[in-house]
């Protein structure tokens, strides 16, 4: 056999240096397409900036009003109710969750829906709460600065004492309470003589957010 000219080793050597490595039909080394998003070992590789770490979302429960003794849409215990209706007068403990961010008091208003102007003859109030409370105890003294709640006042009931004033309806009736989660760590402008209809008009519509239970009583 003759020798190989110089020129055709350089060929021979030039068709066989692409069979190493220099495709181009978009194949890389490692085996894997190239920008597939699949990494040389075979596992997933996001390509859009996305993680799979969940996130917080951040949201809690909505703002609620409930009480151990009252469910909502039930009847309201003789315990809470006036003495002429052969109940005890004493105030439901009550206890609230999620309030909003920002609350720096708490007031809650008891009222008759089925009694008085647009369904709302107040019975009593008690406001001015610290905002780090989570709920009201059972039989909160009747005065002015309840000491069992300390901070608080309670306005003049609708038969004028102080406190508590249960419901006292001739026939079936629906009853309310209201919290209102206040952005002050006072009720503006309530003072010793304020009543339960200038506190509602007061904190109503200012409130960061409020919350309901709802019950009723029949004689």
């Amino acid at each position: 056999m003759s020798a190989l000219s110089p020129n055709l080793l350089v060929a021979l050597l030039g068709c066989a240096i692409p069979l190493i490595g220099c495709s181009g039909d978009g194949v890389d080394p490692g085996g894997g397409n190239m920008d597939s998003g699949v990494a040389t070992d075979g596992s997933s590789s996001p390509t859009d900036g996305s993680s799979d770490t969940p996130s917080d979302s951040g949201t809690g429960g909505a703002f609620a009003l409930t009480s151990p003794t009252i469910t909502a849409g039930g009847t309201i215990p003789l315990t809470h109710v006036c003495t002429s209706k052969g109940g005890i007068n004493l105030s439901p403990e009550l206890a609230w969750t999620n309030p909003p961010a920002g609350t720096q008091s708490f007031a809650v208003i008891f009222y008759d829906k089925d009694n008085g102007n647009n369904g709302m003859f107040f019975h009593c109030s008690i406001y001015d709460i610290a905002g780090t409370a989570t709920g009201l105890p059972a039989d909160v003294d009747k005065l002015y600065a309840p000491a069992d709640v300390p901070g608080a006042h309670t306005t003049p009931s609708f038969s004028n004492s102080r406190g508590w004033n249960g419901p006292c309806p001739p026939a079936v009736h629906n009853y309310e309470f209201t919290i209102f989660a206040l952005g002050t760590a006072t009720a503006p402008g309530t003072t010793m003589a304020t009543t339960n209809q200038q506190l509602y008009d007061a904190i109503n519509g200012v409130a960061l957010g409020t919350a309901k239970l709802t019950a009723s009583f029949t004689p």
